[in-house]
């Protein structure tokens, strides 16, 4: 039994819009399934979880961006269940960083013929505040990309930009409404066994693969992998500066800036006097304290192209 999780709302009816083809096709109707579309934030995660217990289950297949995916996998906790994704949001980050190309029903295809194309998948956790452990499928980060990435979300012209398919410049229009007004960061963190003070830091990130707001490669050299997690950090820089960083984001060249540091470790963690705001996978909200570490055990995804 194959459980198909779809999210309508995802890049503006995208997601519903190819699940409607996908039923059209004759490949759909080969194989036993069913389906569910989420009714509001966290649905996802509810879902996942309840259909665990279905003795038939063999895959759950999600439609939806980076968000439902990020639900699922949360809701599916340390589960063995195959899990499949086609995108169809308007960012498509982890789509991006599997390698997962070709039309919905090409994916599908790739998908049902499970014993070719089944990659084991290296997600993140993290807890912050003391809150309960929960993962990150994509990436983690504080400061200045997660203002920028709360600004998107509260945009008006998200929306009419993703339906122009020119979403991605959401983030530069809200990248200049953040840096007028943006603080650079007073943080500790702890990694690699060193406690560093960071003054005036823009930003501090990580991620499972290179990509995240809807194509930039942040961390260019970023690998899916076991234990290790890389880590960029942004020291003090200019505001006239960061505008020529972020260009050279899309293309992963931001890594010659001498404000820019990248290290590599099994974890670390991150603390402030203050509030500061994050984003995990492209969702946001704020924190004093967080501890960010990698998943030992992979999820076995199906349909990729991993390498």
């Amino acid at each position: 039994m194959y459980i198909f999780i779809i999210n309508p709302r995802a890049g503006n009816g995208r997601a519903k819009h190819i699940f409607s083809q996908i039923t059209k096709s004759n490949l759909y109707q080969k194989f036993e399934s069913t389906y569910y579309f989420t009714k509001y934030p966290g649905h996802a995660e509810e879902i996942a979880n309840q259909i665990l217990e279905d003795p038939k289950l063999e895959s759950i297949i999600v439609i939806g961006g980076d968000g439902t995916i990020h639900e699922v996998l949360n809701g599916l906790a340390n589960s063995s269940v195959p899990v499949a994704f086609i995108p169809g949001g308007s960012g498509n980050d982890f789509a991006r960083g599997c390698n997962i190309k070709g039309s919905p029903l090409e994916v599908l295809r790739d998908i049902i013929n499970r014993d070719s194309s089944s990659k084991p998948y290296w997600i993140g956790n993290y807890r912050q505040d003391q809150q309960p452990n929960r993962n990150f499928v994509n990436s983690i980060g504080f400061g200045f990309d997660a203002q920028i990435a709360d600004t998107v979300n509260k945009s008006v012209y998200k929306n009419i930009l993703n339906r122009l398919g020119i979403g991605t410049f959401s983030y530069v229009i809200a990248l200049i409404q953040v840096l007028i007004r943006f603080k650079p960061m007073m943080v500790n963190i702890n990694i690699n066994q060193k406690q560093r003070k960071l003054t005036n830091c823009w930003m501090v990130t990580t991620g499972n693969h290179p990509y995240y707001g809807g194509g930039m490669k942040i961390i260019p050299n970023a690998k899916i992998q076991p234990n290790i997690l890389p880590v960029l950090i942004i020291h003090d820089i200019s505001k006239w500066k960061v505008l020529s960083l972020f260009i050279t984001v899309f293309f992963g060249k931001h890594l010659m800036f001498k404000e820019v540091e990248v290290l590599e470790t099994t974890g670390f963690t991150i603390d402030s006097d203050q509030e500061i705001f994050f984003q995990v996978d492209g969702q946001t909200g704020t924190c004093k304290s967080c501890i960010i570490t990698k998943q030992t055990e992979p999820v076995n995804l199906q349909g990729t192209n991993i390498r």
